[in-house]
């Protein structure tokens, strides 16, 4: 059903995107995830096929991806890896910051490797008492004449294992400002973040800045731009990222439910002609088809730069991560015991949908967003004049 509601362009970029989840993503997600690693070869058959680069401009190397291919790409990929969405979020926001708000010497020393997925980028925000709380952001730049003085540290930062270059966000003389950092800078700590709930194989990490000295050119923009347009700028695709991701959960879940429900005979009866879990299966059917469509409403708004875009973005993140966690769960229950196997594909994931009820936002953040946007809409519409 959802297929109708695309160009025939974007049903191609799908059945490709299909194509690579269940050929190369799909049987081996449940080993990366015990093994908590994403190999290197899958990232460099989707750097090889463009999806690394796939949002970014044709002149500047990229496929020129729309915010809703760029979707399906999430889409596919999530139902076969949430972690490795992950790859894809954090990899394109830092890539469309650059292209977006980078400056020319930026662009030429970072963007082209970014887009052909010789470099990895990942979004460095997150710190443990700064979340969506991204005020309170311990990180400092301090001035050192034409160099920064880079001091800090930040955690659950998604492909950190492996990334070349990172977007770090903190204070430049009380201002938010958002810097580029190099993954071999000197004073520079990586270390791996393990035994996460969900997202296992997506290379978590903390990242230590001890006087990491770096150009005061990798200033992205202008100090004062780190969160008003930076971030939120970058957070648009994160977030469109997340939701799509949600409904390759959702569509994983119903598929494997729909399965075992078809398979698995209890009290001499096929689990599929019982009552309650032909409802569980309705209720996620539904909920999976409002999701793609919100989504696909979110995408095309974000595309059209419509005025209300960034609040159908915050709800299809929220609506789609909430509703795969309640897919997941209800998938767990299906299959009983083995749901709770923790190398059940089932088992993953319940855990990486909780995850994505998290990130680029908690889903209690996305609400207070929406509220004060949707208070703000109404208000404005009495105001005379």
């Amino acid at each position: 059903m959802f297929k109708r509601f695309l160009s025939p362009e974007q049903n191609e970029w799908l059945q490709a995107f299909e194509q690579f989840s269940a050929e190369e993503v799909a049987p081996h997600a449940d080993e990366w995830d015990l093994r908590e690693a994403t190999p290197p070869a899958v990232v460099q058959k989707l750097a090889r096929n463009g999806w690394l680069g796939g949002l970014a401009k044709p002149e500047n190397g990229g496929l020129g991806f729309d915010a809703v291919t760029f979707g399906l790409l999430n889409m596919a990929i999530g139902a076969g890896s949430g972690s490795l969405t992950g790859l894809l979020n954090v990899h394109s926001m830092v890539l469309k910051t650059i292209e977006s708000w980078g400056t020319p010497e930026q662009k030429r020393r970072f963007l082209a490797p970014l887009v052909s997925g010789e470099v990895i980028g990942a979004f460095a925000q997150t710190e443990v008492a700064a979340g969506g709380d991204s005020g309170n952001l311990s990180t400092r730049f301090e001035d050192a004449g034409d160099d920064l003085i880079v001091n800090g540290q930040k955690t659950w930062i998604t492909f950190a294992q492996t990334a070349g270059l990172f977007l770090v966000f903190g204070k430049f003389q009380g201002l938010d400002t958002a810097v580029l950092v190099p993954g071999d800078t000197p004073g520079l700590t990586v270390s791996a973040k393990r035994n996460m709930l969900g997202f296992k194989s997506a290379h978590l990490a903390v990242l230590d800045f001890a006087d990491c000295r770096i150009p005061k050119a990798n200033i992205v923009g202008k100090p004062g731009f780190g969160q008003s347009l930076i971030s939120s700028g970058a957070l648009d695709y994160g977030r469109i990222s997340v939701a799509w991701a949600a409904l390759g959960i959702q569509q994983a879940a119903l598929a494997a439910s729909a399965r075992r429900a078809g398979t698995r005979s209890t009290f001499g009866s096929l689990l599929a002609d019982q009552g309650i879990i032909r409802g569980y299966l309705a209720e996620m059917s539904g909920s999976l088809l409002a999701s793609q469509l919100l989504c696909l409403s979110a995408a095309r708004a974000k595309d059209a730069r419509d005025e209300d875009a960034l609040e159908q973005i915050l709800q299809a993140k929220l609506f789609a991560s909430h509703e795969a966690g309640a897919a997941a769960a209800k998938a767990v229950q299906i299959h009983g015991g083995h749901g709770c196997d923790e190398g059940n594909g089932v088992s993953r994931l319940y855990r990486d949908a909780k995850i994505l009820q998290v990130v680029e936002g908690s889903n209690e953040l996305q609400k207070m967003l929406i509220g004060k946007a949707v208070c703000n809409r109404y208000l404005a519409a009495e105001l005379p004049g």
